[in-house]
C-alpha cells in the first residue's frame, strides 16, 4: 500500500479554544501507533499521520482518531510537502505567538520522543528528525536563538496587570512542565512570594528551590490558594483541576487573579465568572510588542525551512519510487523464474552449460528491459502512478509495497 504524510491541524488564530479543547480530547484518546504523532500545546493541536495515499487525508485521519465530523469541522488538513512545510516553520518558531520563542523546539521534541517510544513509521521519523535539527541549527546560527519571551512570560504579564502592587504580592503556579517552569521563573523576581503546586512533589521541588519557592502538594492546593493573590494554571491534567469547591470560598474573601493557560482549560467551566475572581485563558493572551527578531533573520528561517521542504518532498518521492521500482523489479522476477522453468521442461536435452546461457539471457533481458522504465520513474510521481496501474500494482499486497 502507497502511503502519504499528512496532519490535520487547529490553531489559536482560526480555530475557537472549545474546538482546540475538543481535539485535544480526541487527539488523547487515539490508540497510539507508528503512523500517529500529537503536537499538543496552548495554542496548537496538530496530529501528524501515515494514511493510504489512494484515500482522503481528512477522512482517513478521522478514521484513525476515530472521531466524527463536527469535532474535525475547523481544522485544516495538509498532505505531504506542505504538512512538512508546516512543520519546518513550527518547530523554528515562526508559527508562535511570539515570533522565534523556543519552547516549541522543546515541545516538538517530547511529541516525537513520545510517539517514537513505541516504533515510528519512517516517513514520521524523518519528518521529526529533520525539523529538530533544522530549529537547532536555525536558532544557533540566527537572531531567533536570542528570544526569552515565552507562553510562559506573556502569562505573567497577563496576571499581573490586574494587581496593584506585584511586589507585595504571592503567586501560585500550577504545574511544574515546560510553561509553569518558565511562568514560575519569570514570576520569581517580580512577586513577594511564589508557590508552585504540582502531582509530583519531587519535580515541584526541584523548580523551587532555585528560585527560592515554597511547594504545596496538589491535592493541598487550597493551602497555597489561600495565600495567593496571583495563580497561574499550567497543569497538565487534561481536564478540570479547578472546580467550583475548590475556588468559590477564596474569590469570595478578597481579590484573585486566575490566569487558566492549560488546554484543556484547567479550571471549571462553571467557575470561570466567579465574584472576585478575575479569570483569563490562553487565548487572552498576545504579545504585546512587535517580534524583536530582525526581518532578516526572519527571512533567512523562511528560507531555510523552503530548503529543508525541498529536501524532505525529494526524498518522500523517491522512496516512493523505490518501493514501487522494488515491486515491479520483484513482479518480473517472478515472471522470468515462472518462464524460465517452464521453457526447462522443454529443454530437458540441453547440457549444464547451455542451461546456465539460456537463464542468463533470461536475466540479462528483464533487467535490460526493465532499466529505462525505473530510471525515468525515479523521483517522478506520475511516471511512479502510470506504472503502477500499467504492471497492475495497485493491487499487489507481495514484497515492495509500504503498509
Amino acid at each position: 500500500m502507497s502511503s502519504r504524510l499528512a496532519v490535520i491541524l487547529l490553531h489559536q488564530r482560526t480555530a475557537s479554544l472549545d474546538a482546540r479543547e475538543r481535539l485535544t480530547a480526541v487527539a488523547a484518546a487515539a490508540a497510539p501507533g507508528r503512523d500517529l504523532v500529537r503536537l499538543l500545546t496552548c495554542h496548537r493541536v496538530e496530529i501528524y499521520g501515515v494514511v493510504d495515499a489512494s484515500a482522503d487525508a481528512r477522512s482517513a485521519l478521522a478514521a484513525r482518531l476515530a472521531s466524527h465530523d463536527d469535532v474535525l469541522a475547523e481544522a485544516r488538513v495538509l498532505v505531504d510537502g506542505e504538512a512538512a512545510a508546516h512543520l519546518f516553520r513550527v518547530a523554528v518558531g515562526l508559527d508562535s505567538a511570539i515570533v522565534g520563542e523556543g519552547q516549541i523546539v522543546g515541545q516538538v521534541r517530547a511529541a516525537y520522543e513520545t510517539a517514537r517510544s513505541g516504533g515510528l513509521d519512517p516517513i514520521l521519523a524523518s519528518l521529526f528528525q529533520r525539523a529538530l535539527h533544522l530549529a537547532r541549527t536555525v536558532r544557533a546560527t540566527t537572531e531567533l536563538g536570542s528570544v526569552r519571551r515565552s507562553i510562559g512570560s506573556l502569562a505573567v504579564d497577563e496576571a499581573l496587570r490586574d494587581v496593584p502592587d506585584a511586589t507585595a504580592a504571592t503567586a501560585l503556579v500550577v504545574g511544574a512542565g515546560e510553561v509553569g517552569k518558565l511562568a514560575a521563573r519569570a514570576l520569581a523576581s517580580r512577586v513577594g512570594r511564589l508557590i508552585v503546586a504540582n502531582r509530583d512533589a519531587a519535580r515541584a521541588a526541584d523548580l523551587a528551590a532555585p528560585i527560592d519557592a515554597d511547594v504545596v502538594p496538589l491535592d493541598r492546593i487550597s493551602e497555597g490558594l489561600e495565600r495567593a493573590d496571583v495563580v497561574i494554571s499550567a497543569a497538565d491534567t487534561r481536564g478540570t483541576l479547578l472546580t467550583r469547591d475548590v475556588l468559590a470560598a477564596r474569590a469570595a474573601r478578597r481579590p484573585l487573579v486566575l490566569v487558566d493557560i492549560a488546554v484543556p482549560r484547567s479550571v471549571a467551566e462553571d467557575t470561570r465568572h466567579l465574584p472576585g475572581m478575575t479569570y483569563r485563558d490562553v487565548d487572552h493572551l498576545a504579545a504585546a510588542e512587535a517580534s524583536a527578531v530582525p526581518a532578516e533573520a526572519i527571512a533567512a528561517a523562511v528560507e531555510r525551512c523552503a530548503a529543508e521542504t525541498v529536501s524532505f518532498t525529494s526524498w518522500l518521492r523517491e522512496r516512493e519510487s523505490a518501493d514501487t521500482i522494488r515491486a515491479l523489479r520483484e513482479r518480473a522476477d517472478e515472471i522470468r523464474v515462472r518462464q524460465l522453468e517452464r521453457a526447462m521442461r522443454h529443454l530437458g536435452h540441453l547440457s549444464e552449460r547451455d542451461r546456465e546461457v539460456v537463464a542468463s539471457l533470461a536475466s540479462g533481458l528483464t533487467h535490460a528491459l526493465l532499466h529505462e522504465p525505473t530510471v525515468r520513474m525515479r523521483g517522478r510521481p506520475d511516471a511512479e502512478r502510470a506504472a503502477r496501474a500499467l504492471f497492475g500494482l495497485e493491487s499487489d499486497d507481495g514484497g515492495g509495497a509500504r503498509s
